[in-house]
This record gives C-alpha cells, sequence and structure tokens, in this order.
C-alpha cells in the first residue's frame, strides 16, 4: 500500500512538472536564452546581426528582477534584452499607484543624454512574466552606458521611482565588430 502511494504522489509530481514545462515553454526559452528576446521592427527585415554586449543573466535586487544578456542592433540602432519577474511578488495595484507597466528602464550615455523611450512586449506564464525591452539608441562613440531600472508608481502622469538599481554596461563588443 506504502509502495502504491509513493508511485502515485511521483507520478503526479512527474505530471505536474510536465504541464508547467509545456504551459510555460515560451518563457523558459527566454528565459534560458534559447529564444533571443529581440524585437523587430518588420517581420521581413529581421537578417541583422545583433551584438551579445553582456555574457549572461543577471539577477538584481531592489527590485528584484532578472535581466537576460543585453543585444545591440548595429543597423537599427536598438539596445534590447528581456526583464522577468515574478507575477506574486509584482502586480499592478492601483491601491498603490502601481501601473501596469510596473518598471521604467533608463538608459544614461557617456554624453549625459537619457534615453527612456522603449517599446515592451510582454509574455505571461503561470507564475511570472517576461517582458521585452527594445530602447532606440546609438552606442557608436560610447564606451559604457549606465541601466538604471525601477520599479515606478504612478499618479496621474506623474511617475515616481519607489527603488531602483543601476549597472554600467562596457561597449568593447561594439568596438572590436
Amino acid at each position: 500500500m506504502k509502495r502504491k502511494l509513493i508511485i502515485s504522489l511521483f507520478s503526479v509530481i512527474i505530471i505536474l512538472v510536465g504541464i508547467y514545462w509545456y504551459a510555460d515553454r515560451e518563457l523558459i526559452a527566454l528565459k534560458t536564452g534559447s529564444t533571443l528576446p529581440l524585437q523587430w521592427d518588420t517581420p521581413y527585415n529581421n537578417d541583422e546581426e545583433p551584438i551579445q554586449l553582456t555574457e549572461q543573466n543577471q539577477d538584481l535586487k531592489n527590485p528584484n528582477i532578472h535581466l537576460t544578456e543585453l543585444y545591440y542592433l548595429p543597423t537599427s540602432k536598438k539596445l534590447q534584452f528581456g526583464l522577468w519577474y515574478s507575477k506574486r511578488d509584482y502586480q499592478p495595484n492601483q491601491s498603490k499607484k502601481i501601473p501596469d507597466r510596473i518598471f521604467q528602464v533608463t538608459i544614461l550615455d557617456e554624453n549625459g543624454n537619457l534615453f527612456e523611450e522603449d517599446t515592451v512586449v510582454k509574455t505571461e506564464g503561470l507564475f511570472d512574466e517576461f517582458q521585452r525591452r527594445s530602447i532606440s539608441i546609438d552606442l557608436d562613440n560610447q564606451d559604457s552606458i549606465e541601466i538604471t531600472i525601477s520599479l515606478i508608481g504612478q499618479d496621474g502622469t506623474t511617475i515616481t521611482p519607489i527603488e531602483s538599481t543601476s549597472i554600467n554596461v562596457p561597449l568593447d563588443k561594439i568596438k572590436q565588430r
């Protein structure tokens, strides 16, 4: 009897893991890098070769999010990457005035120019949400950039960062091409 219970429990666990992997297969592919987090302006103009700027995914604290490798499209002049987070931790909450967008990404270049207009494509999983981010920026003649990701609150049109993390990204790989 005890053996049948253990086999049944083990079978249920395997089935639940299989359902999770099947339901989140697109999200898992984006998180692991099997699918690059790139957005194309047109489906017919996607032969541009991206330059990978960072070597691995990064885990950030305050806010608690994860970033994929960063990619730069030199012809389109776009920085692209993905970020994902637990839906349980960060949900749109009107009582806290946190908008549907939840996170704001800004880039500061060496000349002091601030870039914050980005395109967001969301992919929802069972427990996580993945956002593909694309920001138009010319990285030629730059040595590094600073990327700031902020959890935001919004009151009307006023956006207030609640907590932020900044990372410095060297651009050596763009100069090597």
